[in-house]
């Protein structure tokens, strides 16, 4: 069978289509969905695979006149998005097409793209994801020993649960602490963060849970996106309190206690960083690697 193979333009895509493409398959992630890409993106474009039986989101800017490909923030990984069959058969159109759009540039491709990830010297990427389709004695089991110890030494009523923060709130928190570690991210940035929250929140896919001290006092907060599949882990911020007390293992874990036995996946999004990796790693995840894939002339 013949497929046509075109890229378009954000505002010509037929977004029914495009989502239905996203929903149907497990590689569609919550990044590829129409209303994130276009709150999120300064620019994009589609590669569009027949009748929208598979797609590629395409980000990209222009800098002296010339297209190329940019990883938006709180993107994590895009690539091709259907069947993998489709992939196998049309692997060499698609690199073509994806090197034909621009010249240079970045792009991540998710996890199941592994024959682009061969064929386009892509470098892994690590993320870990958590099954929470179990009781949580099940997930708490594969915690290493270190955290288990950790969090048994944490004192019963150090902390409170919340679910009250709001949005704004929990983005300006993330801001103050980690601006100047994240120099790339703009003002712009993150409005568009705020915007796409505040979207997902209408439909309830936006959640805030909050470590508190007993006063009151904010010591960690986690702000998680939620499709069919997946809970994103989007940001975290400990303040300096919160480190030497512990808060923030502490959250995820009561995180886990309530969305035990769900139909989901815990996607911790990383990270490479060897700090955060390490404290990723002691909940016990599976990693799951995605890909990097530099546009340059040569590939």
């Amino acid at each position: 069978m013949k497929y046509s193979i075109h890229i378009f333009s954000a505002h010509v895509i037929n977004q029914q289509a495009w989502d239905a493409c996203v929903s149907k398959h497990s590689n569609g992630l919550i990044y590829a969905q129409y209303d994130y890409l276009d709150r999120i993106c300064d620019h994009w474009s589609g590669l569009v695979i027949g009748e929208y039986e598979a797609i590629i989101p395409l980000p990209w800017r222009r800098k002296y006149g010339f297209r190329y490909y940019y990883i938006p923030p709180f993107i994590q990984q895009l690539g091709f998005i259907g069947d993998t069959s489709l992939l196998k058969l049309l692997h060499e159109e698609l690199i073509q097409k994806i090197r034909s759009y621009a010249w240079y540039g970045d792009l991540h491709f998710n996890f199941s793209n592994h024959l682009l990830a061969s064929e386009l010297h892509c470098k892994n990427r690590t993320n870990f994801i958590i099954d929470l389709n179990k009781d949580y004695l099940d997930i708490y089991k594969d915690y290493h020993s270190d955290l288990k110890q950790l969090l048994l030494k944490i004192p019963e009523g150090s902390f409170q649960y919340s679910k009250q923060q709001s949005i704004p709130d929990t983005i300006r928190n993330y801001q103050q602490q980690y601006a100047s570690r994240m120099p790339h991210l703009s003002l712009e940035d993150y409005e568009r963060l705020n915007e796409l929250c505040r979207f997902y929140a209408t439909r309830g896919d936006c959640i805030i849970r909050s470590a508190l001290k007993p006063d009151g006092t904010i010591l960690s907060d986690t702000l998680l996106l939620k499709d069919q599949r997946r809970i994103y882990h989007l940001l975290n911020t400990t303040f300096p309190e919160g480190r030497e007390t512990h808060s923030n293992p502490w959250l995820l874990d009561q995180i886990f206690r309530e969305y035990h036995n769900r139909d989901l996946l815990f996607d911790f999004e990383g990270s490479d960083l060897p700090g955060v990796k390490n404290f990723y790693k002691k909940f016990g995840g599976h990693v799951q690697p995605y890909f990097h894939y530099r546009r340059n002339i040569w590939h």
